[in-house]
């Protein structure tokens, strides 16, 4: 049977215990959607957010109750807590889901090196291309980018992302990626979907069918939007449990969540419900490690 782990502190500790072994696949969650993920050698950056204190970044509020036809208050909001120590210079690359500024704020914006590689979806090449980020890979729905140091290899093939069920605010909320990793070293490979801001629609589905199920899966959640116009855009509890139902992935680690005011649904909901559906979901603490092997 399948446990779910209770404690942040364990399981931060017990996958620290264990970081540095060589077929492994170690994950740290750096609040919200950010995660920095290290193999071998090879670090990964995922939706830099790098702004701290009252004014972390500046974004319209899709929780705001508002006037779909004049569109949300832009305002600037807080980050809860601080954001943990990286050495931004081991970065190898940075994939980005999609631009809102709630995945790739104002400060990375600004802070991160122009030279340093960048995976983003097509529909944003022109704001990259804007930023000066020079080594920027865009890449379609479909279409892999791969990295490769001694034995260790990765490859991201980039996954519609449907940021929306509503299929008439589409347009409006743009269209971003989820990217699914293969991780090799050697004949050791894992597998990873990242889903970025969506929802399993049928129409993901129908992509993610060919795919087998995968070894790790990462959700964003947090239930945005669902006091404003634009209604959930972003997963609940109750989306992921049935994504993992479906995807039937070995471990899953829910991100986008408790960082920030904007995420409207506390982890614990997660927590409670994947005790009662008898599913595994590793909810670690920001900062901490986890390790996949």
């Amino acid at each position: 049977m399948k446990q779910l782990h209770k404690s942040l502190l364990l399981l931060a500790m017990s996958a620290y215990s264990t970081q540095g072994l060589s077929q492994q696949l170690d994950m740290k969650w750096l609040g919200g959607p950010t995660l920095l993920i290290e193999f071998g050698t090879i670090q990964l950056l995922t939706d830099p957010m790098l702004g701290q204190g009252e004014k972390a970044y500046k974004m319209a509020d899709p929780n705001e109750n508002f006037d779909l036809s004049k569109g949300p208050t832009i305002k600037d909001h807080a980050r809860i807590g601080a954001l943990p120590d990286f050495n931004q210079d081991k970065i190898d690359a940075v994939l980005i889901s999609h631009s809102h500024e709630d995945h790739f704020d104002q400060v990375a914006q600004k802070t991160l090196p122009k030279t340093l590689p960048f995976i983003s979806p097509k529909s944003d090449l022109i704001l990259m291309e804007g930023l000066g980020f020079s080594q920027n890979k865009p890449l379609a729905w479909g279409e892999s980018w791969a990295i490769q140091e001694g034995d260790y290899h990765i490859k991201v093939t980039a996954t519609p992302a449907y940021h929306t069920e509503n299929h008439a605010l589409e347009e409006a909320l743009g269209h971003g990626n989820g990217y699914w990793f293969e991780f090799t070293h050697k004949d050791w490979k894992r597998t990873a979907y990242w889903m970025g801001d969506s929802f399993l629609t049928p129409e993901l589905l129908t992509v993610l069918n060919k795919y087998d199920n995968p070894d790790i899966f990462i959700p964003h959640v947090g239930r945005v939007g669902t006091t404003g116009p634009l209604g959930k855009i972003s997963m609940g509890a109750n989306d992921v449990i049935d994504a993992i139902k479906y995807l039937k992935p070995e471990r899953t680690l829910p991100i986008h969540h408790s960082t920030y005011a904007l995420y409207l649904e506390p982890i614990s909901v997660l927590v409670d419900k994947a005790q009662v559906h008898d599913v595994a979901v590793d909810v670690i603490a920001e900062g901490s490690w986890v390790s996949y092997r």
